[in-house]
This record gives C-alpha cells, sequence and structure tokens, in this order.
C-alpha cells in the first residue's frame, strides 16, 4: 500500500515532512510487510501551523501493510508549544484504514487516527476520520473531527494536491487546504483558514531530501501574534525501509 508512511501521507497531505515512500520490509507468504521511516525537519507544520515553535523536530513511524488493502500504523514527532510551564513533548499518532483502486485507476484511502500528546496535563488529544481519492497525479482528501485539538469543537478539512514529475527523478508536489472550524477556538477571532504547500523532493535509494514552502492565509494576530502560521522555507531528510 504505497501511500503508507509519514502519518498516513500528512493526512491528505495537512503537514510538510520530508517526502518518502517507505519500502516494504519483513514481508511473509501472506503478502504482510512492515516498514519504518526515520527523519527530521527544520519545522514541524501541520496544515500550514508550526507545531514545534518554528524549531526542528525529529519524527518516525512504523506501517504494517496487511498486503489486502488494509494498514495499521504509528508514528511520532517532537513538539513544542511553548507553554511556560506543563510542556507537551511529543506527539503520537494511531492510525488504520482501507486504501486501493479501482478498474478504472481510481485510487481510494479511508481510515481512523488518533492524536495523543505527552508531557502535558492540557487535553490535546482529539481523533478524525479521513478519506481521499487520487486520479493519475491529482488528489482530492478530506477529514473530520468531532472536536480539534485543545477542545476547540468540531472540524472539517478539505484538500486538493497535484504531484509533478520533474527531470533527474525530482518531484514538485503543490496542495492547499482549507480547514473549517465551528467555532473560533483554534485561531483568534476566526473561523477558518486556508493552508499550502510547495514541495520539491528526491531519494536516493532509502533517503529522502525535501525543501517546502508552507504556510496559511492566517493573519499574525489570528495566530495569538506568534510566527507559527506565516510563510516558511522549510528543509527534511527521512530514512525509509
Amino acid at each position: 500500500m504505497g501511500k503508507l508512511n509519514n502519518k498516513v501521507a500528512a493526512i491528505v497531505s495537512g503537514s510538510v515532512l520530508a517526502v518518502a515512500i517507505s519500502a516494504g520490509a519483513a514481508a511473509d507468504d501472506t503478502g504482510v510487510s512492515l516498514s519504518g521511516n526515520l527523519g527530521v525537519v527544520s519545522d514541524y507544520k501541520f496544515r500550514g501551523v508550526s507545531q514545534s515553535d518554528t524549531g526542528p523536530a525529529i519524527q518516525g513511524g512504523l506501517d504494517l501493510d496487511f498486503g489486502n488493502g488494509f494498514y495499521l500504523g504509528t508514528w511520532a514527532s517532537q513538539v513544542d508549544f511553548a507553554y511556560s510551564s506543563d510542556q507537551t513533548d511529543f506527539e503520537q499518532d494511531f492510525y488504520g484504514g482501507y486504501a486501493g483502486e479501482t478498474a478504472s485507476g481510481m485510487g481510494y484511502d479511508v481510515g481512523y487516527i488518533y492524536y495523543a500528546y505527552h508531557g502535558s496535563d492540557q487535553d490535546e488529544d482529539y481523533q478524525e476520520v479521513y478519506g481521499s481519492v487520487s486520479f493519475g497525479d491529482l488528489s482530492l482528501g478530506f477529514a473530520y473531527s468531532d472536536d480539534y485539538w485543545y477542545q476547540a469543537g468540531e472540524f472539517v478539512y478539505l484538500n486538493a494536491g497535484y504531484s509533478f514529475s520533474l527531470a533527474n527523478d525530482i518531484t514538485l508536489d503543490v496542495s492547499a487546504g482549507l480547514n473549517l472550524f465551528d467555532e473560533e477556538i483554534f485561531l483568534s477571532g476566526s473561523d477558518s483558514y486556508i493552508d499550502y504547500n510547495v514541495t520539491v523532493g528526491k531519494e536516493f535509494g532509502g533517503l529522502a531530501l525535501s525543501a517546502s514552502l508552507v504556510g496559511t492565509d492566517a493573519s499574525k494576530a489570528e495566530c495569538y501574534d506568534l510566527d507559527w502560521c506565516e510563510a516558511t522555507v522549510l528543509a527534511g531528510a527521512t530514512y525509509s525501509w
């Protein structure tokens, strides 16, 4: 299942990690395979917003592909929400889903993910259901949470992306997402924002390198006077096995 890795391909392209396709490992006669990835990014941005206070983060995950479309996985990253005390140290995600392709060549992926945060007594955990369809290099996706991060209420995420193949096996991926909130809690005085990313990547065997431009249309005031939502150029490296 080619979409396994880096938090289910960044949950319909909502975060920027190093671009990598996990290679299947330890396959048995039933088609079950285990793959993993370990990497670092100069800033962990999820849906355009920094999760590491604009600093670097170490990340990694494991994915179990059952060979019949079903998959399970976990993924973790350092985070820094700049609390003065009671600091959240890292995020750990657990997910499972089903992916496949129709006879006409349309790809699809549906699943569930639980986001867990460790190191703080703050109530930050939340869950989502997600889905995506792909037509060649074009992908369309969504995610829904009944109560988003930090009890921000109902949340809907809509995303579109396109992947270009350039010379010398370089890839160019562009995407944009619409973040819709039921309440004005996640942002100050706003119930929606748009995120975008443009990523150039290249693989060298199991090592993938990437450079990305990531940002949102949220103002600094809407982002609680932090730089987390501003456009930033990021770099990432991930090794997959």
